[in-house]
């Protein structure tokens, strides 16, 4: 149909005016629209010419753009300006539409006065005159004098920045809107906005589709509702997703959502105030009842009371919420106990031959019984698991599908943990100093976390405020669980890349340079995406010299292992300026464990 209408019309030219026109891909002079529904056909002449959402000031665009007339229906959806606006905010500004249309309505600018061309003007029946006068009309239109809101924009990259600093030029309005690199992670507002009473937070946050991938996008709408509820939670905030349930996740207490497209993907848009309570879980301190222990569990009962007792001034003098309280102290016991903020993960050690299976079980099942009485939590809240010795690729194994991934607050970072898929829960507890330390240290650093498991160093490196950051691990599994570590702390990938790697080949290759490394590495490991096999004993000379090169002279190597028999060669010492802080690194929950790991700082001579 549409070439029939095409050739229909230059024929009847050629008939009358023995002249085809030319056919043009932009800024026809005449562009023709044909509507066809059963039996007629309707033609329209397209008096814009191009699709008028196109104002004349986008030079440039980011990843996701979003159309200007739907940025500007949002905006009048969330009634702005109010009378009681004093600024807006967008923490995804991308190329900086929202903020541009802003603008234009607040000081009463005329969207369409930058475009360049109109199919209008090359009509027979266009009339100058007119034309010129209606332009004229919105060109003197009354400016808003009074004092405008402040317009800020904030994105990760740095992209997408220069494409919003050059068409907020073009539209004439550098000196109404700042824009500005920072994760939401890092989005240190000025005092002066923080103090504003009221204002309008809107955004095209990431989606699936195009910039973030599978589940992990949600915990980034959790980190916006919670860093925004907590900054400014008197504004009203207005959410553009793909996913209604993202937009839940941000905590908006309105019910009224609005379904529109964003070029060919259904959205879903919520302007409403923050619900009027907090967006993270609560803490829940341990507390130890008077319960009195029967003969079978009293021993146990008391050593797990003596332990407690100083752990738990300790966990609340220093905000732990997630520590050890108990590691195979007794042999009749052979268990560790983690307490994770609410709940316990017991890993039963497998018992030696000497003794009995069915003993080794009804100490266990003594032990459970003792718990659910002693810190009065119910026995759904404690996962048993069993702790053998992992060969290979079982290291890794999943143990259940259940996928209830939960908050932790370590310092000031959020942390997700999985007790009960994995043998292990996505957080080495007795690591939490040196992620202090990596915290402490990282500002304005470039950070390599080797083996990175969950990223928990990576995003306490990002939380301390390093430049940026790369994490390399085999397991898609878990950079994927590290994504969603990055997601919920407000940090995205423009700054902290994963790579899915051999590290020992990605070291080989790898030319970048850092100032802080983290090389954590398994004792063993054969993973089937490894050629040979890691052995950490045989094979750390190696590993440090290849870390050590992509290390900046006066740069930190922080070298850690969990292998109990563990001797550092003395090829490294003789290479390089080696300082053993084994002791500093053990944290007082594992004080009684038995080489838990060990740790050195290593620098360049």
């Amino acid at each position: 149909a549409t070439f029939r209408l095409k050739d229909a019309i230059r024929d009847y030219f050629q008939k009358h005016y023995q002249s085809r026109p030319a056919l043009v891909k932009d800024d026809a002079q005449v562009v023709v629209h044909g509507f066809w529904q059963g039996d007629s056909v309707i033609l329209s002449l397209d008096l814009a010419g191009r699709p008028l959402h196109q104002r004349g000031y986008r030079k440039a665009q980011g990843k996701a753009p979003l159309k200007e007339t739907l940025a500007a229906a949002m905006l009048c959806w969330s009634g702005w300006p109010a009378a009681e606006d004093q600024a807006l905010l967008d923490p995804f500004c991308g190329s900086g539409t929202l903020l541009i249309e802003a603008a234009l309505i607040a000081k009463n600018i005329a969207p369409g006065l930058l475009r360049e061309f109109f199919a209008l003007t090359h009509y027979r029946f266009f009339d100058q005159a007119l034309w010129q006068g209606i332009v004229e009309t919105a060109r003197s239109a009354p400016r808003r004098t009074e004092k405008l809101p402040l317009i800020r924009g904030y994105d990760a990259s740095a992209e997408a920045i220069n494409a919003a600093t050059e068409n907020i030029q073009v539209a004439g309005l550098a000196a109404d809107i700042h824009v500005e690199r920072a994760e939401l992670g890092h989005l240190n507002l000025p005092k002066s906005v923080r103090e504003i009473p009221q204002g309008l937070l809107i955004t095209n946050a990431p989606y699936g589709e195009r910039i973030a991938t599978g589940d992990a996008v949600t915990y980034l709408y959790m980190a916006l509702g919670r860093i925004l509820h907590d900054v400014i939670p008197r504004w009203r905030a207005g959410v553009l997703s793909n996913q209604v349930e993202y937009i839940d996740k941000v905590g908006l207490e309105s019910d009224t959502t609005h379904r529109l497209f964003n070029g060919p993907i259904r959205c879903y848009f919520r302007c409403a105030r923050w619900l009027d309570k907090s967006l993270v879980p609560a803490p829940s301190p341990l507390v130890v009842t008077d319960y009195e222990p029967d003969e079978n569990q009293r021993a146990f009962v008391n050593r797990l009371r003596k332990n407690l007792k100083p752990l738990r001034k300790w966990a609340e003098r220093e905000q732990v919420r997630c520590y050890r309280i108990y590691d195979a102290d007794m042999p009749e016991f052979n268990m560790a106990i983690d307490w994770y903020d609410g709940e316990l993960h017991l890993q039963e050690y497998k018992p030696p031959k000497t003794v009995e299976e069915e003993r080794a079980r009804q100490r266990l099942d003594w032990a459970v019984a003792a718990l659910v009485k002693l810190l009065d939590v119910p026995r759904s809240a404690i996962v048993v698991k069993t702790r053998a010795r992992q060969k290979g690729r079982q290291q890794y194994r999943k143990l259940a599908q259940e996928r209830q991934f939960r908050m932790i607050q370590e310092g000031n970072a959020w942390l997700l943990v999985n007790l009960r898929d994995y043998l292990d829960t996505g957080l080495f507890l007795d690591h939490r100093p040196v992620r202090n330390w990596i915290n402490s240290d990282a500002r304005g650093k470039r950070f390599l976390n080797l083996f990175a498991y969950t990223g928990a160093a990576t995003v306490q490196a990002a939380a301390g405020g390093a430049k940026h950051t790369v994490s390399v691990d085999m397991s898609r599994t878990y950079l994927d669980w590290a994504r969603s570590n990055l997601l919920l702390n407000g940090f995205s990938e423009d700054r902290h890349r994963l790579v899915q790697a051999n590290c020992l080949q990605w070291l080989a290759r790898s030319q970048e340079q850092f100032d802080l490394i983290f090389l954590d590495p398994p004792t063993f490991s054969n993973s089937k995406r490894m050629k040979g096999v890691l052995d950490i004993q045989r094979d750390h000379v190696e590993l440090v010299e290849l870390a050590m090169k992509r290390l900046e002279r006066g740069g930190k190597l922080l070298f850690s292992n969990n292998f109990k028999k563990f001797t550092l060669d003395p090829a490294v010492t003789r290479q390089y300026v080696v300082k053993d802080v084994t002791t500093e690194s053990i944290p007082p929950d594992f004080k009684g464990s038995k080489n838990i790991h060990c740790c050195f700082e290593i620098r360049h001579r």
